[in-house]
């Protein structure tokens, strides 16, 4: 449950615009999906709701911008065992950008049970936030450990809802990026009262439909959404090209 990095080299961090990038907004750089969501701002929490792995991918490249474009350190929180150096450096990779610039600005932490899950919200994303002067903080697979069999779900419900209240809290005076992903439409669907938690503590919500060659992006709180049909890794689409 302790903090660790991604690289296990001395901490620093990239650049010195940190204060001024607080301000912007954080994109994927893939223009489609940019131009749905038209970036992530500062002081909001966005939870991305996904039956396909489309959202390991958007949350990388959240990451990536985050460190090379806004000269953000990152806190990444997970859940679901989904935090992949190697898929991070293929991104780097593609832009041309050293690996180890931005794997070392990864703070990731594990949690293997709900209760390790609650204390490092409650107890330790303060502190680490301060210790690291974090400007985007990921809680991926965030559901899936409050599922546990073995566990009370009115317990389970209760511990979540501290826990979103803490982002909640964390996100605005810090003025943090947060993104909370869950894997498995049908989770939120399974336990009573999961879903309207997730969707209305969040100040964005973003839906990933389908699987396959197509996937269907929407916000449902903005009534839009749009088909992307993503591309093998390592290709690059016309729009990204003339980006």
């Amino acid at each position: 449950m302790e903090y660790t990095y991604l690289e296990t080299e001395e901490h620093s961090r990239i650049g010195l615009g940190a204060s001024a990038a607080r301000y912007r907004s954080l994109v994927t750089s893939i223009p489609p999906v940019d131009a749905l969501l038209r970036g992530l701002e500062p002081g909001t929490i966005t939870f991305i709701d996904s039956s396909d792995r489309l959202v390991f991918e958007l949350v990388n490249l959240f990451c990536f911008n985050a460190v090379n474009e806004l000269h953000e350190e990152v806190l990444w929180i997970d859940g679901g065992n989904s935090v992949n150096p190697y898929e991070l450096s293929a991104i780097c990779k593609r832009y041309r950008v050293p690996p180890e610039e931005v794997l070392h600005n990864i703070t990731v932490s594990r949690a293997f049970t709900a209760y390790q899950m609650s204390t490092l919200i409650e107890d330790m994303l303060d502190p680490e936030v301060d210790r690291i002067r974090t400007g985007l903080v990921v809680v991926s697979c965030f559901p899936d450990l409050f599922q546990d069999a073995d566990m009370n779900w009115t317990e389970s419900l209760q511990l979540m809802r501290r826990a979103m209240e803490k982002l909640r809290a964390l996100t605005e005076e810090r003025s943090l990026i947060t993104i909370i992903t869950n894997y498995g439409q049908a989770k939120p669907m399974s336990r009573k009262g999961l879903r309207s938690l997730l969707y209305d503590s969040a100040d964005r919500v973003v839906r990933i439909d389908g699987k396959g060659v197509s996937v269907r992006i929407t916000l449902p709180k903005e009534g839009e959404g749009m088909l992307y049909r993503p591309v093998v890794r390592n290709q690059t689409t016309l729009d990204e090209f003339r980006a």
